[in-house]
C-alpha cells in the first residue's frame, strides 16, 4: 500500500514544473554540465530547480573559462542567484556572523568525518572540502534544503550531524538533501524535462556504474 501511495505521489509530482525550494549547485555538477556536449545540462538545471544558488566559493573554484562564462550568464540574466557572503548587499553584519558560525560547524563536521574514515581504514578525499563546506553553511543560513553535488562526503556529513533547515512556513524543520548526479538524472526524468534516453547517456558519460541504480529508480515511475 505504501509503495502505491509513493508511486501515485511521484506521478503527481512529475507534472510539477519545478523541484521546489532553494538549491545550491556544487562545482562538480557545473563542470559535468560544461563538459557534456550532447545536451544543454545548464538548461536542465534551470528547468528542474525552483531557485538556483551559486556560492561565490564555487564560482571561484571553476577554472574552466567556458563553465564560468555559462554560470555567470545565468546569474547576470537573473535566472540564478549568486551567494557572496562578502557582499554587504547579500548579508548584513549580523547574518555574516551567523554564517561564519555555520562555516566553523561544517569545517568541524568534515574533520570528524575524516577522523572516522581513518579509524575505519577508509580512504580520504584528495581534494579540499571548501566548496562543500561553504555551500552547506549557506544552505543552513538561508534554508536551502537541497545541495546538488556529486561529492561523496556530503550525505554522510548531513546524516552524521542530522543537518536540517527551517521549512518555508517555519512550522517544522526539514532534513537537508543531497542530489547526486544520479539523483539529478532521476528528477529530470520525473519532471519530464528530457527523454530518458538522453538522461541515461549523461549519467553513462560520467558514472557508468550508476546506470543500474538509476534504472531501478526509473522503474518506480514508469
Amino acid at each position: 500500500m505504501h509503495q502505491v501511495l509513493v508511486n501515485s505521489f511521484e506521478k503527481k509530482v512529475s507534472w510539477m514544473s519545478k523541484r521546489p525550494g532553494k538549491v545550491f549547485v556544487d562545482t562538480n555538477i557545473l563542470l559535468h554540465a560544461d563538459m557534456y556536449q550532447h545536451d544543454n545540462i545548464f538548461d536542465w538545471i534551470d528547468a528542474l530547480y525552483e531557485e538556483v544558488y551559486i556560492h561565490q566559493m564555487v564560482l571561484d573554484e571553476i577554472l574552466s573559462a567556458s563553465a564560468k562564462h555559462k554560470v555567470t550568464q545565468y546569474i547576470d540574466d537573473g535566472r540564478w542567484h549568486l551567494f557572496n557572503p562578502d557582499d554587504e548587499n547579500c548579508l548584513s553584519d549580523d547574518l555574516y556572523d551567523i554564517y561564519e558560525g555555520y562555516v566553523h560547524q561544517m569545517k568541524q563536521a568534515f574533520r570528524r568525518l575524516d577522523q572516522k574514515k581513518i579509524k575505519q581504514g577508509r580512504r580520504l578525499k584528495g581534494t579540499n572540502d571548501l566548496g562543500e563546506i561553504h555551500c552547506l553553511a549557506a544552505a543552513l543560513l538561508i534554508s536551502a534544503a537541497i545541495i546538488c553535488s556529486n561529492d561523496g562526503d556530503i550525505q554522510e556529513v548531513i546524516d552524521d550531524n542530522e543537518l536540517e533547515v527551517a521549512s518555508e512556513d517555519e512550522t517544522e524543520n526539514r532534513k537537508l538533501v543531497q542530489d547526486t548526479l544520479k539523483d539529478f538524472c532521476y528528477y529530470i526524468c520525473l519532471h519530464k524535462i528530457a527523454p530518458e534516453s538522453n538522461v541515461r547517456k549523461l549519467l553513462k558519460a560520467f558514472q557508468k556504474e550508476k546506470i543500474q541504480e538509476l534504472d531501478a529508480l526509473l522503474n518506480t515511475i514508469r
